[in-house]
Parts: C-alpha cells; structure tokens; sequence
C-alpha cells in the first residue's frame, strides 16, 4: 500500500499492528468527509421549512489508490458506517434561509486481526442560502460552517477535529412542456479546511423526472477534488496522526433514488451510492432510507 512509504519499523508485529490501525483511520476519516450538503436551490420561503431524517448504510472492502486504482484493504478488511443524518431548512426571509445538517455515527473497522467500533456525534453542518433569483434558471448563494461536535474523535475517529467554511453557487431550472416533467440542478463550491488538510472545490449535479403525480426518479452525482495544499508531514508522528495531518483526496459519487410523495408535505426517499472513482479514498457503497416533510 501506499502509505507503507511513510515509515519503518523495526519488529513485523509492531509493523502489522499500526498498519491496521492506520487503515481504519483512513477509511472512517474519509467515509464521514466525503458527505455533501442536501440543500436546494429552491428554497424555503418566509416561515416554510424543510425536514428530512435519512438512515445510510454505507460498507467498503476496498480503497482507491493515489493512481485512482482499486486495491482490498488488508487482512480482509471491511470498514462499515451507519450513519443518521436531520437535515433542516427554515425561511428567515422570502430570499433567506438557515439550514443545518446533523450527523450520528456508528462505525466499525473489522478483520483477520479484530473489531474496533465507535460511535457518537460527528462534524456538524450549519449555514445560510440567499436566493439570487426565482426566475427559470433559478440561482442561490450558500455560506456553511463545518465544525465538530465531539472533544475526542476516537478510534474509528468520528472526524476530522476541525473548523472548515463553505462557500457554494446552485443554479437549477424545471424543463418539460409545463415545467413540471422534471428539473436539473448544478451546484459548485469551494471549501476552506482550517488546520492541517487540503482546502476542497466540491460540486455536484442533479437530475429529476417526475414519471407520475406520485413517484419521481432522481439521478445525481458529486465530487470532491483535494487542492493539494496540506501541511508537510511531521516523520515522529504515528502514521494514523500522519494521515490525519496529510488528507487529500478526490472522490466522485454517482447515486440513483426514487422518492415517493404520501401527500402534499411528506414524501419517502430510498437511494443507493455508489464511489465511482477515486484518490486516496475508500471505494464503497450505500444504501439510503429517509423521510422528508415540507411545510
């Protein structure tokens, strides 16, 4: 692997051991950070609001190398995360609107060697969105802030122990005879990672065809695309604190759903995601159950 490069250790066991170690924090580092904003540009009104509670079921046997190639993680590794997630949109203003993203983890490392698992909160989103437009294509601006939510992350560790800021474009318009045979999203922006790691460009596009009053298809796909610019390594640090201070990667997801609307405010949501391609990154899956309710 890769990161074998960055140290040497005298005993085989030794070796063995915080090589292990090491790969659980890659995976569950990258795991949680690899996770994109929900938000809309269409957004909410004066006193409207927007809940979703979604429950992710994400597992992965694999990584993808700094080359983009896959490779099985050691000792027959598997790295799975439950993840809940509370997304919420509130309508300060007609044009303004708060909104935050809260993440629960339970994560688990398992191998020939052992288990490890950990849970608890993770790095919490919150943020505004102002609405630069309503016309057809519609247009927002959003700021977010990214901050933890635990005072010790842990083994798997449920993040990245820093404060980063967010700023994003969204652009989107309905298409069809009537406006209403579907829509198209693009949503772009770059995020400043304070402390060690890479500051990301972060963007995404999304597809939705309404096939009945009832049922919608959505297909969509985001990316992450690490700078580059992280601190140096420091060689006396182990190699799970190295990785820490050295994350860069890259990351491009594809995910189809299907959501159902019960009514006119609650609708149900399944999805399925899929790590197309890679750098430095766990090559997984999920699968995605959720509730939404609109005001």
């Amino acid at each position: 692997m890769e990161f074998q490069f960055y140290f040497i250790l005298e005993a085989e066991e030794e070796l063995e051991l915080r090589a292990h170690k090491s790969v659980i924090s890659i995976i569950a580092l990258i795991a949680l950070l690899a996770s994109t904003s929900s938000a809309s540009v269409w957004q909410q009104k004066a006193s409207k609001y927007f809940l979703s509670g979604v429950q992710t079921f994400y597992s992965s046997e694999t990584m993808f190398n700094r080359n983009g190639d896959r490779f099985f993680l050691p000792q027959g590794g598997i790295f799975t995360k439950y993840e809940t997630n509370v997304y919420y949109e509130f309508g300060l203003e007609d044009n303004i609107m708060f909104l935050s993203n809260f993440f629960f983890y339970g994560l688990s490392y398992r191998d020939s060697i052992g288990v490890i698992t950990n849970g608890g909160f993770g790095d919490q989103e919150i943020g505004l969105q102002f609405q630069l437009t309503r016309d057809a294509p519609s247009a927002a601006l959003q700021f977010l802030v990214s901050f933890p939510l635990y005072s010790n992350p842990g083994d798997p560790p449920l993040g990245n122990s820093q404060v980063d800021f967010q700023v994003g474009a969204l652009v989107g318009s309905p298409f069809g005879f009537t406006g209403t045979q579907g829509f198209w999203e693009v949503f772009f922006a770059i995020r400043k990672r304070f402390e060690a790691p890479s500051d990301q460009l972060r963007g995404g596009f999304t597809i939705g065809l309404n096939i009945s009053p009832r049922v919608s298809i959505l297909l969509a796909s985001s990316m992450i695309l690490g700078l580059g610019n992280h601190d140096k390594i420091d060689s006396t640090l182990r190699f799970s604190q190295i990785f820490e201070r050295n994350l860069d990667f890259s990351l491009l997801k594809v995910e189809p759903a299907l959501i159902y609307k019960f009514n006119k405010h609650l609708s149900g949501y399944v999805g399925f995601s899929v790590d197309a391609f890679g750098r430095e990154v766990g090559a997984g899956r999920a699968f995605k159950l959720g509730i939404w309710y609109q005001s």
